[in-house]
């Protein structure tokens, strides 16, 4: 049996080197009650002893005073009695207060506490005469248990020249050992409170590792996903790219009829789309891994803007847009990726451009508070304010676009976001429905 066991305990031990967490859920369990119970045992021996220390010297200073008293020619019995009855008064612990004169006939009480017992020989004579002789140079306390309460009876002999005296005192701790058993108890109370608290906490700390351990899997299912995902994408794009070239090619040729060459450009246009969805998977996944690589440089903004603006004015011109830009006269020069910032700015105005069916795309650029501000604004069919919160969502469509011939993946602006976000900027959207929207790009000033 205790090998089995201590077998067992060994396993333990095996297992909680292995999980530090199974260490620490031991140490909040098992070591912190017992520092805790060691630590309150501890305060209360040490309160114990301070208020020993108080009461003797307590009990000193009566038995002192009444000893001065006694020495002194001449003293008056009603001082006497007034002093004990105002230490029994201001001290509920003092319950016995006697002075006992030597006589031959006995121990005569002269003075006491219950006065009726003064003027009466006291019984336990035998007590005093086995007095160490200590009793004469000072108190002597003899510690008691008087039905289960603790108590002092202190006694002190008294000479003077005439007649020797003896002083006795009991000293009840009732009161005191009342207050700290209930302190004693609200500590216990607290130490349980703690207990159950570390217990749960260690349920919990244990519960952590098993998701711990979960979340772990989880990361690799999501990184192989993404793997797979990516592995896919790139698979896709090498003979979607082939169609598509193919499709240009047949496209070009003289050697087929203008039915086929639109039967061929259905096959391009479509080649083009999946492309162009394989391009956005492909972006997600480098977004979501971290593995985004960016140039930073310092940089014109304004020179980006114009270059997007005049890149796309032919697009905007087909569809009957006028694109403008207003780029400012002061140069504005932000710490950016020049390229990923292209395609922020080409993604949004050609958002822009495909649903504004009339009217006008204009870009603008200004400084505000240290920031630098792009504002890309249509006259487009707007955005309503519900729509806007789903704007920036993957694989969103905002605007009931699924009900035009307009096409889209609805990862270009979950794109446009992350994008901007790794440059350091943000982007936002002022738009009402029906009217126009303006999206604003916000770029800290180098």
């Amino acid at each position: 049996m205790i090998s089995e066991t201590l077998t067992v305990l060994e396993r333990g031990l095996k297992i909680m080197k292995s999980n530090s967490r199974m260490v620490l859920v031991a140490i909040l369990v098992f070591v912190f009650p017992l520092i805790f119970v060691w630590v309150t045992q501890n305060f209360f021996a040490t309160a114990y002893d301070n208020i020993d220390t108080a009461e003797k010297k307590r009990v000193a200073m009566l038995h002192d005073t009444i000893a001065a008293v006694l020495q002194t020619p001449g003293y008056q019995d009603e001082l006497l009695s007034n002093l004990i009855n105002y230490y029994g008064a201001e001290n509920p612990d003092i319950t016995k207060v006697r002075i006992l004169k030597v006589t031959e006939s006995g121990l005569l009480i002269t003075h006491a506490l219950r006065e009726d017992l003064i003027n009466s020989y006291d019984e336990s004579t035998a007590t005093f005469e086995t007095l160490p002789g200590a009793v004469k140079s000072g108190p002597v306390i003899v510690p008691l248990q008087i039905d289960g309460v603790r108590v002092w009876q202190v006694f002190r002999q008294v000479q003077t020249d005439t007649v020797d005296y003896y002083v006795f005192s009991e000293h009840s701790f009732s009161m005191i050992d009342a207050v700290m058993a209930a302190r004693r108890q609200e500590s216990y109370y607290g130490l349980t409170a703690i207990f159950l608290f570390l217990i749960a906490l260690a349920y919990w700390i244990n519960r952590q590792t098993h998701w711990s351990v979960e979340h772990s899997k989880l990361q690799t299912q999501l990184r192989d996903r993404d793997l797979f995902s990516n592995m896919i994408a790139h698979e896709f794009r090498a003979p979607l790219t082939a169609i598509k070239g193919y499709a240009s090619f047949l496209q070009e040729s003289e050697s087929i009829e203008a039915t086929d060459k639109r039967y061929v450009s259905n096959i391009r246009t479509s080649a083009e789309r999946l492309v162009a969805l394989v391009n956005d998977f492909l972006e997600v996944a480098r977004l979501q891994s971290g593995k985004m690589d960016l140039q930073m440089e310092t940089i014109d903004v304004r020179k980006v803007v114009i270059a997007v603006a005049e890149d796309l004015k032919p697009t905007a011109t087909e569809k009957g847009l006028s694109l403008t830009y207003k780029p400012g006269t002061k140069p504005l020069p932000v710490s950016t990726d020049k390229n990923r910032l292209t395609q922020v700015l080409i993604n949004i105005v050609n958002n822009a451009i495909k649903y504004t069916n009339e009217g006008s795309v204009e870009l603008s650029v200004q400084e505000e508070r240290e920031r630098v501000i792009i504002r890309v604004m249509d006259t487009g069919m707007g955005i309503s304010a519900e729509d806007q919160k789903k704007l920036f969502a993957p694989f969103e469509r905002v605007g009931n676009v699924e009900q035009t011939a307009t096409t889209g993946t609805g990862l270009g602006m979950y794109i446009t976001k992350k994008l901007i976000e790794l440059l350091g900027g943000t982007i936002g959207v002022e738009s009402i429905k029906g009217v126009g929207s303006h999206i604003v790009l916000s770029l800290p000033l180098e």
